[in-house]
């Protein structure tokens, strides 16, 4: 178990190690991305939405992106997901993670379609462990992964997996009317995550509706105080 790392340890001591934790697991998540971006046959659905969205408005992708991370961090609030530590650490260790691989560029460029085919589909099960090795942190989750969760724990007779395919149809649907690229992968990244991600979960024993997360003030508390 996992959760051995920290689970006797100080309330200071257990959440620096959670967060040393959800940092390299974030690493860990900018890998899979950095996969997804080497395999280059389309965006994932929320990628391709960023791009949708930078198209209709005259801003950047990167603002695009922060406006709609933005966006659901608010509606996350909305139905009460606390944002605490792991959704900062998501911020910023995922993309310096993808940077760190891209910089190291450890997979050769490739032609074959089928080799792309694989790199994508790999990337599908590394975001979905990763998913798992963080939210076991209750550190909280990134804005779109939380979102997920408020979504499934309104709609608790299906599984997660289905929640986040109903979401990402949605999502893409939204970036096709804007003008988004809509490639293979994008296909396969929507109706093929939540079905990875069931399998990853139930392999796992875990599921991420169970999970009570803390907000930041709870974490700096425990920090600063050594007091639950």
């Amino acid at each position: 178990m996992i959760e051995k790392l920290w689970i006797n340890l100080s309330p200071r001591y257990n959440r620096i190690v959670k967060m040393i934790w959800s940092a390299l697991t974030m690493f860990f998540i900018g890998f899979g991305i950095y996969l997804q971006i080497e395999a280059d046959i389309g965006f994932p659905s929320w990628n391709a939405l960023n791009q949708g969205f930078s198209i209709v408005f005259p801003i950047t992708y990167g603002t695009a992106s922060i406006t709609i991370g933005l966006s659901i961090v608010v509606i996350d609030l909305i139905m009460k997901e606390p944002i605490g530590m792991g959704t900062l650490i998501d911020a910023v260790c995922v993309g310096l993670g993808c940077d760190f691989f891209a910089m190291l560029d450890p997979v050769p460029e490739t032609d074959s379609f089928m080799i792309k085919l694989l790199l994508f589909i790999i990337s599908l099960f590394i975001l979905s462990y990763g998913q798992y090795l963080y939210m076991i942190t209750g550190l909280s989750c990134g804005p779109r992964d939380a979102f997920t969760v408020a979504v499934g724990k309104r709609c608790k007779k299906i599984s997660i997996g289905t929640v986040n395919n109903i979401i990402s149809v949605v999502v893409i649907l939204a970036a096709w009317f804007m003008g988004a690229t809509i490639g293979v992968g994008t296909v396969i990244s929507v109706f093929g995550m939540g079905f990875v991600m069931d399998i990853t979960f139930k392999a796992c024993r875990f599921e991420p509706r169970n999970v009570v997360h803390e907000d930041i003030m709870k974490t700096l508390k425990a920090i600063i105080k050594n007091k639950e």
